[in-house]
């Protein structure tokens, strides 16, 4: 889910950003091509960020968990769920947007940068 999120939300939010952005008559193209990427970026990180979350808590409890009883996968996710209902699958997200949040959108930009210096088009064009 986070390499899905990541590239594919990146991908449509540049479109939705471009569309939206060249629509202003004062904005040239080339002018906001770096604003794009990193709005769409940071946008990116944040649908990563929520898609994969929720497994990283499970594989956190079931690392925790390990010496204590060894069930299965489906006692995890019960384990969590009892901790906290569907926010317990939340829990830390405030700190993963501070750290993966950041890595994400350097790397997306840096992605795009890349590309477009290798004569491809823009992400979203």
């Amino acid at each position: 889910p986070y390499t899905m999120g990541k590239q594919v939300s990146f991908d449509l939010f540049a479109g939705m950003l471009y569309s939206t952005l060249l629509g202003l008559t004062f904005l040239p193209k080339n002018g906001i091509a770096l604003e794009v990427e990193v709005g769409a970026a940071f946008m990116a990180s944040i649908v990563a960020c929520l898609a994969s979350h929720p497994g990283d808590v499970l594989l956190t409890a079931t690392y925790k968990d390990s010496d204590e009883t060894n069930g299965n996968f489906f006692e995890t996710i019960q384990r969590v769920y009892q901790d906290g209902g569907i926010l317990a699958f939340f829990r830390g997200l405030n700190a993963r947007f501070i750290h993966v949040g950041c890595i994400i959108t350097f790397q997306l930009v840096i992605y795009d940068q890349i590309k477009q210096s290798l004569g491809l088009p823009a992400s979203g064009t």
